[in-house]
């Protein structure tokens, strides 16, 4: 994004239709391609690699639209969701999981993040800064993003074992999907070094 940035920027001082601008715009479109191509090879790599993984996939059925509108969010937060493709993500994944014969559950979104796990009760009071859930019906505690995937789950028709065998953690990070930098972990190789004689 910063190469994005630079061109534009390098743009914006050519003199218009110029040829010189013509080299900067073509480069642009290049950069803009290039992005665009590396983004949609990691959805297909993340939706594979989930796809082998998992026989479910439940999905936050978000209004992104709504989210970008918001009067609260910062410009800067709303430009990141402009370019996030989350409707690219979501139609990757599911085709990734269908393709595959699993299932795909899209869920309701609506306060997810608030809603209690244990007991439903809404916590009215949690902003985008607090990073642990607290009940104020319950006294449950837990992580803000964990509580809320596991609303996600109960809302889709999971219901949690009686006893839990193991503790619930979140999922550990997936792997690099072999994308490192910006050419995609494509490993460069040097020329073997010169010997005379």
């Amino acid at each position: 994004m910063d190469r994005v940035r630079l061109l534009q920027r390098t743009l914006s001082r050519k003199r218009f239709l110029s040829g010189n601008w013509f080299k900067t715009k073509t480069k642009l479109a290049k950069e803009h391609e290039h992005i665009k191509d590396f983004r949609r090879d990691l959805f297909f790599k993340l939706g594979a690699l989930l796809a082998e993984e998992y026989d479910l996939l439940v999905l936050e059925d978000l209004n992104v639209q709504g989210l970008i509108q918001k009067g609260e969010t910062k410009k800067r937060r709303r430009m990141r969701l402009y370019d996030s493709s989350f409707s690219e993500l979501r139609a990757v994944l599911e085709w990734e999981f269908r393709k595959r014969g699993k299932l795909v559950l899209p869920v309701p979104a609506y306060n997810t993040s608030r809603e209690c796990f244990r007991c439903g009760g809404i916590n009215k009071s949690l902003t985008l800064e607090d990073r642990v859930f607290l009940c104020p019906n319950c006294g449950f505690t837990l992580d803000r993003d964990l509580n809320a995937s596991l609303v996600l789950l109960k809302r889709s028709g999971w219901v949690p074992p009686a006893v839990p065998a193991v503790e619930l953690r979140p999922i550990p990070p997936l792997p690099t999907l072999g994308l490192v930098g910006r050419h995609g972990g494509v490993m460069r190789q040097e020329a073997p070094a010169f010997r005379r004689g």
